[in-house]
């Protein structure tokens, strides 16, 4: 599908075109840095970057070994929800469990899509049978499982929402007997960890990433916290629904265990619904498309999981066959369609720019990615994603930029900047994109956007003159 509505091979979003610019830096000596030589922790997954890095050193490319690495991960999942399924029945009919997570939708692509996804969940599914192997009897095996939750978190810190609750069922079932071994895996936990949280601290002030504090500035002027969480609830239901044989064996087994009074399974059972209303409760972005899914995509898969282990009227192959189609060809359109926007809008744009602009070009650009990536230009972040700085600016009143940018504080901080251009959506910065001093030069639009911040995305040349000032750098 990318073949044929890209025209060839490549990578989804944008953002994984982030993870392949600080990979790049790190194998070529720079360390964890977005503009070589200026470390910042502008990504959210440390394990992915070193991975993509390795495949960079190894290969000399990007785009075939993170899709690579991504579909070992998708496969390891696989083996992995088999080996939940033979611990948690007793008959030999698992095999259903492993075609549930193949055929999940969702999971095919995010296998593709050259992100940190599938990674994630694999980690994820991990940790879940190390808690239900060792569950019945405290014991040294759950340090192995802390080991398994520091690596998930530097997949994606939102792992350790799940090291939580897990923890908890532990000490649900076994009260003080539990203490010293969950202190144990929390330190493990904490000291694999460590590393990153300090190097978060040294360049943004927090044991966030730069990424998370860029995201949480806009979402603290979205909905009420109870009415997202209402809202991503509902969204999570509808996404399990993509199969249909998943939601309704979800549902089946949630019914039948709360029957049983198997209050152990009905918590394993609730653990997708506690982690979509955690992660929504902290960062209230509903998954709106089937790409912001991959923030949620462990809870999915835990569902089609434990409703094909426990449901009794679905575990049928053909039922799970029939139901996966239309949602795999549905989400393989879109992931076509997602790799075509963002390799004709920002991987284009930023070809251009290397052979139509100074190779001391500064440049600044919403869309971090893929443009800074091709155009190996100096890069100023105007979202704050890998450059903090301009938070203050961006975000220190109400603005009548995207998500309530302060368009006039952007234009501040680029102004002392001085960037020689400026590459935006003009819907997200309504305002800034008609200053006097900014001459539109290039300009690429989508006729059918699925991804992108904006149908169009144009590229400005500064004219400071206009002001009595010098370009500078």
């Amino acid at each position: 599908m990318e073949k044929f509505r890209a025209g060839q091979i490549s990578l989804v979003t944008d953002d994984a075109w982030i993870f392949a610019q600080f990979a790049r830096n790190l194998a070529n000596g720079f360390g964890f840095s977005y503009n070589p030589g200026e470390p910042v922790p502008g990504f959210s997954s440390a394990l992915w970057v070193v991975l993509s890095a390795i495949g960079y050193k190894l290969t000399g490319q990007f785009v075939l070994p993170m899709k690579l690495t991504g579909i070992l991960a998708g496969l390891g999942t696989i083996a992995v929800g088999l080996q939940i399924a033979r611990q948690l029945q007793t008959t030999d009919e698992d095999e259903i469990v492993g075609w549930a997570v193949a055929l999940s939708p969702l999971l095919v692509t995010a296998s593709l899509s050259g992100m940190e996804t599938s990674l994630w969940v694999f980690w994820v599914m991990l940790g879940f049978w190390w808690h239900i192997r060792f569950l019945a009897q405290p014991s040294p095996q759950w340090l192995l499982e802390g080991f398994i939750w520091g690596m998930a978190t530097l997949t994606r810190p939102e792992s350790l929402a799940f090291f939580a609750l897990l923890a908890l069922h532990k000490l649900l079932m076994h009260r003080q007997r539990s203490l010293l071994l969950l202190v144990g895996m929390t330190f493990l936990v904490a000291l694999l960890v460590s590393p990153w949280v300090a190097f978060n601290f040294k360049h943004t002030g927090t044991p966030f990433p730069a990424t998370y504090l860029a995201k949480a500035e806009p979402s603290h002027i979205r909905f009420g916290a109870l009415f997202t969480i209402s809202i991503g609830i509902v969204l999570f239901t509808f996404w399990l629904a993509i199969n249909p044989a998943a939601f309704v064996a979800f549902v089946e087994a949630v019914k039948r265990k709360w029957n049983e009074r198997d209050w152990h399974s009905v918590f394993l059972l609730a653990v997708p619904f506690m982690f979509t209303a955690i992660r929504l409760f902290a960062h209230r972005f509903p998954p709106m498309s089937v790409y912001f899914t991959r923030y949620y995509l462990p809870a999915l898969v835990l569902a089609s999981v434990f409703g094909s282990v426990w449901s009794k009227r679905w575990r049928k192959l053909p039922l799970w066959v029939i139901g996966a189609i239309p949602g795999i060809l549905w989400v393989a359109n879109e992931h076509g369609w997602m790799v075509q926007n963002t390799t004709h809008m920002q991987v284009h744009i930023g070809k251009w720019l290397a052979q139509n602009t100074p190779s001391n070009a500064v440049i600044a650009t919403n869309d971090i990615g893929a443009i800074a990536f091709f155009s190996e230009r100096r890069i100023i972040d105007t979202c704050g994603l890998v450059m903090p700085e301009i938070l203050p600016f961006a975000y220190n009143r109400q603005g009548t930029g995207i998500f309530g940018t302060n368009e006039e504080g952007v234009w501040e901080f680029l102004k002392r900047r001085k960037v020689d251009y400026i590459v935006i959506f003009p819907n997200w910065y309504p305002r800034l994109s008609r200053r006097p001093e900014l001459k539109p030069i290039y300009r690429v639009k989508l006729a059918h956007n699925v991804i992108c911040g904006g149908d169009e995305m144009v590229v400005y040349q500064v004219k400071w003159e206009s002001e009595g000032d010098e370009a500078g750098r």
